[in-house]
């Protein structure tokens, strides 16, 4: 029987991930901490009638304590804080008034449940697309780790978020492209037009940042981190996350053009530049109006909290586009829009130039990208 070459790296990555979910934080052989945070396991509860109530918790070590409920919260619902035996939770504990250890729950431990969903993901990725589905996990997890380890600790370090997020998203570009979909010509121009529309999409947010007056303080989260990192540039970060955010969008539709471009000029060599430009953008044009109403309903969704609060007040419409928290998602919203726009025309110009005449070596699987849309 043939073996599968993606079960191996498979397994062993499933295999991390379930790992990794008993990692967590111990009590050590001394006890709790006398401040801090410990994990473990509900065996029972007594709950009062004014919604109060303590819990045996056996922790990691194997020892049990009892500990507090919190206390009910009137605005949250009455699934909010709804804690079974068996559950896995965080306890906070913290010296009382006489200084011995109290401990309080404090949260349900997620960190299952997120590893067997990736890992979900991930047998979707290459049951799927094979292969390229697993390099795919492999580059968006590299991505992330670009953003984790280069992007956040510089600007936190008080480097300049635009400078900063530009060669992240160089080094994203590379990953997404090169290692996903290989090294050949038409991910070349692909590589090319979509870090050209990057570069559009940050003088855009740049330009409308600050027509706008947006300070980047529209938010909570901004707010502290005005408060607790004075040197991080706000309105650079909110650039930042423009830009980023954008990238995904952006990549699916570059490397199409350029694919298609490339398999227009190897089936018809006599094409000239103008030619393959013009038919290029017949494929481009119908595929703008499904990413563009994919990156408006993302930004959207990720409002819709804010957007059912201030749908109850008594703010008009004038009112509330003026508040910097949705004048914010708006300017993201559209710049980010326009930047996936130009992107179509820029990439298949870029391609439609390189390509002319077929004059360039072909790879193998070079045309993959293309097929389906003939």
């Amino acid at each position: 029987m043939r073996r599968n070459p993606f079960l191996a790296p498979l397994l062993g990555v499933l295999i991390m991930l379930l790992v990794g979910t008993a990692t967590a934080q111990t009590d050590g052989a001394s006890g709790p901490p006398q401040l801090g945070y410990v994990e473990g396991q509900i065996q029972q509860i007594q709950r009062n009638a004014d919604g109060s109530g303590r819990a045996l918790v056996e922790l990691r070590s194997g020892r049990i304590i009892e500990v507090d409920l919190p206390q009910p919260d009137p605005l949250a619902g009455e699934d909010a804080r709804s804690y079974q035996a068996g559950q896995w939770v965080e306890v906070y504990t913290a010296p009382d008034l006489n200084g011995n250890p109290s401990f309080v729950i404090s949260d349900w431990i997620r960190r299952p449940a997120l590893a067997w969903l990736l890992g979900l993901f991930l047998v979707a990725s290459v049951a799927v697309a094979g292969f390229k589905g697993l390099r795919a996990f492999l580059a968006t997890a590299a991505s992330l780790a670009i953003v984790v380890l280069f992007v956040i600790p510089n600007i936190v370090g008080g480097a300049s978020p635009t400078a900063i997020s530009l060669l992240g998203v160089g080094g994203i570009l590379v990953l997404a492209i090169y290692f996903v979909h290989g090294v050949n010509w038409s991910t070349t121009a692909a590589l090319i037009g979509t870090f050209l529309a990057a570069v559009v999409t940050m003088l855009l947010g740049i330009t409308f940042s600050e027509a706008a007056h947006l300070t980047g303080i529209g938010s909570e989260d901004a707010a502290m981190i005005a408060a607790s990192l004075p040197s991080v540039a706000l309105r650079g970060l909110m650039l930042a996350g423009l830009m980023i955010g954008a990238l995904g969008a952006l990549t699916d539709i570059t490397i199409v053009q350029a694919a298609v471009v490339r398999e227009l000029a190897h089936t018809d060599e006599t094409l000239g530049a103008r030619e393959l430009y013009r038919r290029g953008m017949r494929v481009g044009t119908d595929h703008v109006g499904s990413l563009v109403n994919t990156l408006v309903l993302a930004y959207t969704g990720a409002a819709l909290p804010v957007l059912v609060l201030l749908s109850q007040s008594d703010f008009g419409f004038e009112r509330v586009i003026n508040l910097e928290l949705i004048a914010t998602e708006v300017v993201h919203t559209l710049v980010g829009s326009i930047g996936l726009i130009l992107a179509v025309p820029v990439t298949t110009l870029i391609a439609a130039v390189m390509f002319k005449g077929n004059r360039l070596p072909l790879k193998p699987g070079e045309l993959d990208h293309a097929h389906h849309h003939h």
